[in-house]
This record gives structure tokens, sequence and C-alpha cells, in this order.
């Protein structure tokens, strides 16, 4: 046959392929137009409309978050004949739990191209293209015709006619394009293979009728040849042999005038000489689709027309031409297995250089810090160890003075956990690592002879040192001294790392000599934001601190435009979790045991980028 069961009809003969001026920079529903008429439009026009949208989608910001982009290069890559990494691509798309139109999309993609329509379909495969019926009729997907379709195509192979039928009918009845004269000579000539499967004459004539109605009617000649081929068909199970191979020559002929010959078409005509005993020209033109087919370069298309002719040679008694073309058969099947591997492992290898291109520009981003890194390996390491031995030796030792104090009162208790608070406090109000790399660029500057950025470096590094020395002491601090230390904090920061951030500190609308708040109160959110908020960012992040009174309460506003919660790792996110309950227990301690509101709150951005953090005070004054 010239057309299979479910294979894609081309633009009818004589009517112009309309382009597509594909959206981008619209809502992701602008591309469902686009792919509901994928099967009434050219290949050619299919590939360009694909480029030119990945194109648009490539200039995107966060295109690899983009569920859209990852669909547009599968089905890039379908169109090129790559299944294998095609798959890769729609496995990779995520959709969220809402996107139903997206979530049916991405399952019909990849069972379409997992499931081998000329192979019987396995029970497993089955069912999972039932559920996923169930779950697009469940949200009234618009996609839903498109598993329907799938679902024929496997009870088809199966062998389940009258299934496969039912589910044609569903495919036609839910396709938007339905009326479209490509979609509905798809469905004629999908029902007339319905009808031959079961040996259905009536059936067959029926929709033999329809689709050369609609032929002439849009006059696609092409459409209207392809009928000849369905009437041979007739005429050879009503045993009308001169008939049927009359039709096929009105095919075959129309085919070679217009340079569209296959080895399909040369297969039809020369079965139809077999069926009538006409041996001569069915081998003669079994010969002739071979030598077609070399000229074209096409041998892997071979198989059927050697089976052919060994069956024309047999009938005629030809035996050695006939153990020839067997041969021949043999081999045609074993080179169609060999072109078929190498295709793979070509693919196999296209799609491991894209995915090692993608890498490659993930890998630039981290190039500078991992060097930084390889350098003072040695040093860092020494520096870890001391470090857990002081910190092993003052856990044995906290241990040891909380065993001692356990039996004081309620009141000593109540100061001994403030003070023990207040100790957890200052452990996480400046990481010993931020103090080593401070030291260590402080020697990178001097070893450079930057004498005026080292002596910037060390007078806010000095301050810095004071700021934590003198103003832990005391149980309340001004806000201007607060803005001071931050200050010379987030100075250090931004020479550690240069041009990675700006920022800016507000207290226009409050007296911050005379409003009073505990030390090193917001330093932990500021760690926060800039150790783990800007590190992996490709962009300049922005620090905003604002302070503002709010009836009887101090407001306290931390804004980054960081990598948002979604970038943060399970290390950090622990790390944040401990220091925002030794915060909690600092505030109930200071504040809520006497009854005063206090308390804070840290949540994504709408945005997706950053984290802002509101802590609320009562409001002190001296």
């Amino acid at each position: 046959m010239l057309c299979g069961l479910y294979t894609g009809c081309k633009q009818p003969a004589g009517q112009a392929e309309k382009s597509i001026r594909p959206v981008t920079n619209a809502p992701d529903t602008a591309f469902i137009p686009l792919i509901l008429s994928q099967d009434t439009l050219g290949k050619q026009i299919l590939k360009d409309t694909v480029k030119t949208i990945l194109a648009a989608l490539e200039k995107g910001k966060n295109k690899d978050e983009d569920p859209w982009y990852y669909y547009f290069r599968g089905y890039q890559q379908e169109l090129n004949k790559q299944p294998d990494s095609a798959v890769h691509y729609y496995r990779r798309m995520e959709p969220g739990v809402k996107d139903s139109q997206l979530l049916v999309l991405q399952a019909f993609s990849i069972l379409n191209l997992t499931t081998d329509a000329s192979n019987i379909t396995k029970a497993e495969r089955a069912e999972q293209i039932l559920e996923a019926i169930k779950k697009a009729e469940k949200s009234n997907s618009i996609f839903l015709y498109r598993l329907y379709d799938l679902l024929a195509r496997s009870y088809y192979a199966n062998g389940n006619i009258a299934q496969s039928a039912t589910y044609t009918r569903l495919y036609y009845n839910n396709n938007p394009f339905k009326a479209h004269p490509i979609i509905r000579q798809r469905y004629f000539d999908i029902c007339f293979l319905l009808a031959a499967r079961i040996n259905d004459l009536n059936g067959m004539q029926r929709y033999q009728d329809s689709a050369r109605r609609l032929a002439i009617q849009i006059a696609d000649s092409m459409a209207l040849v392809r009928t000849y081929d369905y009437e041979a068909q007739i005429h050879s199970r009503t045993g009308e042999l001169a008939k049927s191979i009359d039709c096929e020559k009105v095919y075959f002929n129309y085919m070679k005038a217009h340079d569209r010959l296959n080895t399909i078409v040369f297969n039809n005509l020369a079965t139809s000489f077999v069926r009538n005993n006409q041996l001569d020209s069915a081998i003669y033109y079994y010969n002739a689709c071979i030598d077609w087919a070399a000229k074209k370069g096409q041998p892997a298309n071979l198989f059927s027309a050697y089976e052919g002719l060994t069956e024309a040679y047999r009938k005629k008694g030809d035996y050695k031409n006939a153990l020839a073309a067997f041969h021949q058969s043999f081999e045609t099947f074993a080179r169609n297995n060999d072109s078929i591997e190498a295709s793979k492992i070509e693919e196999l290898h296209t799609r491991y250089q894209t995915e090692k291109k993608d890498q490659a520009i993930a890998g630039l981003r981290t190039t500078n810090i991992l060097n930084r890194k390889i350098i003072s390996q040695q040093r860092w390491i020494f520096i870890v160890i001391c470090t857990l031995l002081v910190l092993a030796a003052f856990f044995v030792y906290n241990i040891y003075r909380q065993r001692l104090l356990r039996e004081k009162n309620e009141k000593l208790q109540i100061d001994n956990k403030r003070l023990l608070l207040e100790q957890k406090t200052r452990q996480m109000q400046l990481d010993p690592h931020f103090i080593y790399n401070a030291v260590a660029n402080l020697q990178g500057l001097i070893s450079s002879d930057r004498k005026q950025e080292a002596n910037a470096y060390l007078v806010s590094f000095s301050r810095l040192m004071r700021n934590i020395l003198e103003l832990n002491r005391e149980d309340f601090i001004s806000v201007e001294e607060e803005i001071g230390a931050l200050d010379n904090y987030i100075r250090l920061q931004q020479m550690r790392f240069t041009g990675m951030f700006d920022y800016s500190i507000d207290a226009d609308d409050i007296d911050v000599s005379d409003i009073l708040i505990p030390p090193m109160l917001i330093q932990p959110f500021v760690e926060n934001a800039i150790e783990h908020g800007f590190k992996t960012i490709d962009y300049k992040g922005f620090l905003q601190i604002t302070f503002r009174q709010e009836q009887e309460q101090l407001v306290i506003t931390i804004d980054d435009n960081g990598v948002g919660n979604k970038g943060q790792t399970g290390q950090q996110k622990e790390k944040k979790s401990l220091s925002q309950i030794i915060i909690q227990e600092r505030l109930d301690l200071l504040f809520n045991k006497e009854q005063q509101r206090s308390g804070f709150s840290y949540n994504t951005k709408p945005s997706g980028k950053g984290f802002v953090v509101i802590v609320t005070i009562p409001l002190i004054t001296a």
C-alpha cells in the first residue's frame, strides 16, 4: 500500500502551503494552535517554524526551566527522525501539576515515540496509554484525540480491528481540525484499511468512494489517484484480477509522470501481476523496482521486492533465480539491521554532543570559584581541622557546664538558656570560613602590591572585628551602630566577591540614634543572602535593607534578588533552618516572655528570584 494505516498524509496537490508565523515572547497557550495544526502542515514549514521558535526561546533567561523549550527541542529531533533524542528532551519538560495540557502533550509525545506500531503492543504499554487517556479525559485536554489515535494504532497492530475502529472514530470526532481536507482524507484512508483488514468489501467500497469524492471536490490529484490503488485491492478480492492490474497501472503511471515513484508503487503493481499469474510482467516490475532503488540510493527498501521476486520465480519454476532472489532478500534484511544500528549510534553521538555543550556552558559559571578553591585547598583543610577541634572542646565544656547548672531554679535555668543561646548566636553571627577567606584575600592583595586596596580591606576588617567584640557585650545597641556593623560586613563581602552584588541600607524614616535593637540581629540574614543567594547567579545581585516604624513596632526588611529557594542545596537549607531556630529563640527570650510581639518571616519572592525577610520587634528607645 502507498499510504500506511497511520502515516501522516502530505499537503494536497494544488493547495498552497500557508506559512506560519510563530508566536514568541507570548503566553504559553499561544503555542497550542501551532501544535494542533501539525498534521495539516508540510514538513518543511514545521521545521522552519520550530527552528524560529527555538531561536527565540534560546534568548530567554530561564530557558533551562521552560518546558516549552524542551518540547520544541524534542519535536525538532522528531522531525529529523531522531526518536531517542526526542524522547530525551520530552522527558526533561517537567511541566507543573496545574499544566494539564502540557502534561498530556508530554505523555503522548513519549508514548508515541516509544510505541512501535509495526509490532504487537505489549499489555504494559497499552495500560500506560489507557492511563494517559483517563487523565486527559479528566482534565478535558484538547490533545485527547492524539491519545485516541495512538491507542487505535496499538489495537490495529494487535489485530483487534473492532477496538481500533472505535478509537479511530473517537480520534476523528475529537480532532479540532476534523473539517480540514487532509484530516478527512486521512480518516477515509484509515477506515478503508480497517475494512480491508477484516475483508469487509462493502466498507472498502464505501470509504474508497468517500475518499474519491473528497479528492475530486478539493481537486487533489494525488488523493484521487490513490483511490485507484484502493480500487485495485477491491478488484483483487472479488477475483477481477485484470481490472486490478488496470487500476494499479493508472496509479503507477501517475506516480511515474509526477516523479513520485517509490518501492511500494512498484511492488503493488508487480504483486497484481503475480496474482493474475502474469509472472514475466511481475518479474519485470520487481527488477525495475530494484534498479530504481539503486539509482535513488534506497537499497534498504528492497526486502519486499526480493520476496516478491522469489515467489514469481518459484511459480515460474525457475528455482535457480528464485534461490538467488531469496539470498538477496536475506542480504537486504541484514543491511537494514546494520543501517538501523548505525543510525542509532549516530543519534546517540548527536545527543551526546548536545548534552556536552549544555554542560560546558554550565561549567564555565563555576570555573573561577573552583580555581580559587584549588589554590587554597590545603590551608582550608588545616583550618577546618583546627576549627573542628575547637568546636569539639567547646561542645564538651558546654555539656559539662549544663550538667552543673541543671539543678538550679527556674530563673537560673532561663538565664542559663539565654547565655547558651547568645553563645550559639555569636557562633552564627560570623562564619569562621569568612574570617579565614578574608585573611587570605588580604594576603593576596599585599602579595600583589595593591597597597591601597589592602589598606581599605584591613580598615573594614578591623572595624568589623571591633564591632563584634564591642557590640556583643550589650543587650541592646542603637540602630545607627547596627547599621555601621552591617556596612562594614557587607563592604568586606563586596571586596571578597568583586562586582557580584550591590546593596542599599535605608533608615530615613526613623531616628537611628534613639531606637534600640539587639546587636547583630540582622547579620545572619545578610550572610544567607550573600553566601547562598548570590554565589551561583549569572547576573548582578542587589541587597536592600530597610528600617521603618509601624505603630509601636520596628520593622526590618532584607530583600535580595538571589537564586531563591530552588537553587538552595539540602545542606544550605539545613544551615539556614538552624539559624532561623536560634534567631527565633533569641527573640522569644528577649521579648515574647514579656508578652511583647516579635518574630520574622522568610518568603520566596513571586518572581522566584531571591527571598524577602521581614523581622518585627517592639519599638524600644534609649
